[in-house]
């Protein structure tokens, strides 16, 4: 999925974002509409309702067409939390459902992985669009079931990507730099301490990088995990 922004132009804040925010959740919501990305936040832009999203999510990209310091209107509360402390992220492609929405809808709780971790929130701050006016929204995504929405915002948030998954053999003393990608820094342990040295090196964006010294005698061995999940294991040499 790439993110691009198409940000309304300061000329429609009065209508469609008018209230500096310092946003406290994430508001979910279903286009119930079969239009893509591109063309939801044109649609919304262009016209002059007092309706308005920050993201716009499909199969294939999420546009922000808002600042998450503006408030949006989308949660039929007034000028209550949802409008006026919520992130809204609308899913398209979603009024016929099928592989489309599925791969919208997977964006989108990877879109709100990445909004959580960046203000060090939990899963009890995102929230949907029926919580605040009542209304059946994200109606495919409650038919569907809420808690699985949620369970992949989750697996999302945790997903690790390592640069290196090939069990090695590495010098006694030599030092190795691992690279891990994921929206929450990971515990990244060896199997045995006296065979491997762990050590946080730095962080990048999404990207945390993590050492590994040899100090183990030649012979030893042992696994290097992540989040307790395995990636490789190390021969010292």
């Amino acid at each position: 999925m790439t993110l691009t922004q198409n940000l309304v132009p300061d000329s429609k804040y009065s209508i469609k974002c008018p209230y500096s925010m310092s946003p406290t959740r994430v508001v979910i919501h279903n286009t119930a509409n079969d239009a893509s990305a591109e063309n939801e936040v044109a649609y919304m832009t262009n016209n002059d309702a007092q309706v308005s999203f920050h993201y716009a999510v499909d199969d294939i990209e999420a546009i922000q067409a808002i600042l998450e310091t503006r408030n949006a209107w989308h949660a039929g509360d007034g000028n209550g939390r949802g409008n006026r402390q919520g992130v809204a992220i609308e899913i398209c492609y979603s009024r016929s459902g099928g592989p489309r929405f599925e791969q919208a809808e997977k964006n989108a709780a990877e879109l709100t992985a990445s909004i959580l971790a960046r203000y060090g929130w939990g899963l009890e701050q995102v929230t949907k669009h029926q919580d605040y006016s009542g209304k059946n929204c994200p109606h495919r995504t409650l038919a569907l079931g809420w808690p699985r929405f949620l369970d992949m915002v989750k697996q999302a948030l945790y997903a690790i990507k390592s640069d290196t998954t090939m069990d090695m053999h590495l010098p006694e003393g030599q030092v190795y730099t691992v690279k891990l990608t994921s929206y929450k820094k990971p515990a990244f342990t060896a199997g045995n301490g006296a065979v491997l040295k762990t050590r946080f090196g730095k962080q990048q964006g999404w990207d945390w990088y993590f050492q590994i010294k040899a100090i183990g005698p030649p012979g030893a061995g042992c696994g290097v995990y992540a989040n307790g999940e395995r990636l490789f294991a190390v021969t010292i040499t």
